[in-house]
Protein backbone atom coordinates (compact mmCIF):
# COMPACT_ATOMS: atom_id res chain seq x y z
CA UNK A 1 0.00 0.00 0.00
CA UNK A 2 1.36 3.42 -1.01
CA UNK A 3 1.22 5.75 1.38
CA UNK A 4 0.72 9.94 0.87
CA UNK A 5 1.19 13.22 2.43
CA UNK A 6 -0.89 15.54 3.09
CA UNK A 7 0.75 19.26 4.26
CA UNK A 8 -1.24 21.79 5.92
CA UNK A 9 -1.22 25.06 7.13
CA UNK A 10 -4.56 25.41 8.48
CA UNK A 11 -4.99 26.31 12.16
CA UNK A 12 -7.71 22.87 13.11
CA UNK A 13 -7.82 19.52 12.53
CA UNK A 14 -10.16 19.31 9.30
CA UNK A 15 -12.39 15.75 9.39
CA UNK A 16 -13.25 15.37 5.33
CA UNK A 17 -16.56 13.75 4.54
CA UNK A 18 -18.09 12.27 1.75
CA UNK A 19 -21.96 11.71 1.86
CA UNK A 20 -24.49 9.05 0.27
CA UNK A 21 -28.12 8.93 0.14
CA UNK A 22 -29.97 8.24 3.26
CA UNK A 23 -33.05 7.31 5.10
CA UNK A 24 -35.72 10.27 4.57
CA UNK A 25 -34.03 13.23 3.20
CA UNK A 26 -30.85 13.13 5.10
CA UNK A 27 -27.77 11.84 3.69
CA UNK A 28 -25.17 9.45 5.29
CA UNK A 29 -21.74 10.14 6.32
CA UNK A 30 -20.03 7.80 3.43
CA UNK A 31 -16.58 8.39 4.40
CA UNK A 32 -14.56 10.51 6.61
CA UNK A 33 -10.35 11.34 6.70
CA UNK A 34 -8.96 13.49 9.67
CA UNK A 35 -6.35 16.00 8.45
CA UNK A 36 -4.13 17.33 11.19
CA UNK A 37 -4.04 21.03 11.42
CA UNK A 38 -2.74 22.99 14.78
CA UNK A 39 -0.38 24.91 12.01
CA UNK A 40 0.46 28.45 14.03
CA UNK A 41 -1.00 27.45 17.27
CA UNK A 42 1.26 27.39 19.89
CA UNK A 43 1.26 23.78 22.21
CA UNK A 44 1.49 23.00 25.63
CA UNK A 45 5.30 23.44 24.91
CA UNK A 46 5.31 26.89 23.43
CA UNK A 47 6.21 25.70 19.87
CA UNK A 48 3.97 26.92 17.40
CA UNK A 49 4.24 24.70 14.27
CA UNK A 50 3.84 26.57 10.79
CA UNK A 51 2.26 23.45 9.09
CA UNK A 52 1.87 19.75 9.68
CA UNK A 53 2.02 16.64 7.82
CA UNK A 54 -0.74 13.87 8.15
CA UNK A 55 0.19 10.60 6.38
CA UNK A 56 -2.66 8.83 4.52
CA UNK A 57 -3.24 5.80 2.47
CA UNK A 58 -4.04 5.58 -1.05
CA UNK A 59 -8.06 5.24 -0.91
CA UNK A 60 -7.99 8.09 1.56
CA UNK A 61 -6.94 10.08 -0.83
CA UNK A 62 -9.79 9.08 -2.92
CA UNK A 63 -12.34 10.04 -0.55
CA UNK A 64 -10.65 13.47 0.26
CA UNK A 65 -10.71 13.98 -3.96
CA UNK A 66 -14.04 13.46 -3.93
CA UNK A 67 -14.79 15.71 -1.04
CA UNK A 68 -16.03 19.68 -2.45
CA UNK A 69 -14.11 21.34 0.86
CA UNK A 70 -10.77 19.27 0.43
CA UNK A 71 -10.66 20.07 -3.06
CA UNK A 72 -11.33 24.52 -1.87
CA UNK A 73 -8.33 24.41 1.04
CA UNK A 74 -5.61 22.81 -1.69
CA UNK A 75 -7.57 25.64 -4.53
CA UNK A 76 -6.78 28.48 -2.11
CA UNK A 77 -3.45 27.37 -1.03
CA UNK A 78 -3.90 25.60 2.45
CA UNK A 79 -3.42 22.27 1.98
CA UNK A 80 -0.87 20.21 -0.66
CA UNK A 81 -0.85 16.42 -1.19
CA UNK A 82 2.50 14.42 -1.95
CA UNK A 83 3.45 11.00 -2.59
CA UNK A 84 6.84 11.87 -1.46
CA UNK A 85 7.83 12.45 2.29
CA UNK A 86 9.50 15.92 2.67
CA UNK A 87 10.77 17.92 5.33
CA UNK A 88 7.70 20.06 6.58
CA UNK A 89 9.50 23.12 6.38
CA UNK A 90 10.16 22.71 2.50
CA UNK A 91 6.57 22.06 1.35
CA UNK A 92 4.94 24.23 3.68
CA UNK A 93 6.76 27.28 1.62
CA UNK A 94 4.55 27.20 -1.01
CA UNK A 95 1.20 27.03 0.82
CA UNK A 96 -0.59 29.77 1.99
CA UNK A 97 0.84 30.86 5.68
CA UNK A 98 -2.32 31.18 7.98
CA UNK A 99 -5.64 30.82 7.47
CA UNK A 100 -8.53 33.02 8.75
CA UNK A 101 -9.10 31.01 11.89
CA UNK A 102 -5.20 31.44 12.78
CA UNK A 103 -4.55 33.41 16.49
CA UNK A 104 -3.94 37.14 15.93
CA UNK A 105 -0.32 38.08 16.15
CA UNK A 106 1.56 41.75 15.89
CA UNK A 107 2.67 40.79 12.72
CA UNK A 108 -0.82 39.46 11.30
CA UNK A 109 -2.60 42.79 12.22
CA UNK A 110 0.35 45.42 11.41
CA UNK A 111 -0.66 47.90 8.53
CA UNK A 112 -4.47 47.51 9.81
CA UNK A 113 -4.45 49.41 12.99
CA UNK A 114 -2.39 51.73 14.68
CA UNK A 115 -0.37 51.01 17.72
CA UNK A 116 -1.03 47.27 18.03
CA UNK A 117 -0.04 45.80 21.58
CA UNK A 118 -1.42 42.41 22.29
CA UNK A 119 -1.56 41.87 26.02
CA UNK A 120 -1.01 38.34 26.23
CA UNK A 121 -2.04 38.34 29.71
CA UNK A 122 -4.84 40.43 30.21
CA UNK A 123 -8.59 38.96 30.88
CA UNK A 124 -11.49 40.39 29.51
CA UNK A 125 -13.24 42.69 31.33
CA UNK A 126 -17.21 44.16 30.32
CA UNK A 127 -17.99 47.47 29.26
CA UNK A 128 -19.36 49.95 31.95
Amino acid sequence: MNKVYVYSTLSSDQEYRTFREGGGDLPQVEASVVIRGKANVMDKHFVTPAGMLTEITEEQLAVLERCEVFRTHVKHGHVIVSRDLLPVEKVIGDLEARDKSAPLTEESVKGQVDDVVINKTAKAKPKE
